[in-house]
């Protein structure tokens, strides 16, 4: 049995551990989004919720003799979202839509039919206190499939409106310490 030592454990729990504050969400547009550029430079301010992506790994069932005999099955991705500050112009929302519409069309119903033209790779990071990355997250193929309403309301004073948006993809990869070290995002993000 180990005895509580708190200088173990501050040791244990390396530069403070990692927070949950402490993200930046880089966003990737199909070519056909035209106001695309707005909505990439700003992503990593006005994106205020972010998530890890989890994952499942469904177990294959086979009953043998009244018991069940449990083997890996396939892995399933579950859907990631984030939440966005909207800006006066509303340039992601915006780009969304266009996104959106390109997969289908409101009028016509006509849409993309190449993956490669409506899926994109999307990022997330988890900073350190300095904004330097502790792992990365590539979520491979995306692409949005709900944009929540934006609620108006008399009412709501002295709050910024949010949406969120819920992507679809197909698997992620990770990566521990981008570019085989501690990265600092300064430069990217000061757009």
């Amino acid at each position: 049995m180990t005895t509580f030592n708190v200088e173990r454990f501050k040791s244990a729990l390396t530069n403070g551990g990692a927070r949950p504050n402490q993200f930046a969400v880089q966003l990737s547009f199909p070519t056909y989004v035209t106001s695309q550029s707005l909505a990439v430079a700003r992503a990593p301010f006005l994106v205020s919720v972010a998530e890890l992506p989890g994952q499942t790994v469904n177990p294959a069932i086979v009953q043998y003799r009244g018991r069940e005999v449990k083997f890996v099955g396939d892995r399933v991705y579950a859907p990631w979202t984030i939440t966005v500050l909207n800006d006066a112009e509303m340039s992601i929302r915006t780009a969304m839509e266009q996104w959106m519409n390109g997969m289908e069309d409101y009028a016509n119903k006509f849409g993309r039919l190449q993956p490669s033209e409506y899926q994109r790779d999307m990022q997330v990071f988890q900073l350190d206190r300095n904004g330097n990355a502790l792992k990365s997250y590539n979520i491979v193929n995306s692409f949005p499939v709900d944009l929540s309403p934006v609620a108006l309301d008399f009412g709501a004073n002295d709050q910024i409106s949010t949406f969120t948006v819920t992507f679809q993809y197909q698997h992620f990869t990770t990566s521990n310490n981008p570019a085989g070290s501690i990265v600092n995002f300064g430069g990217i993000f000061n757009r």
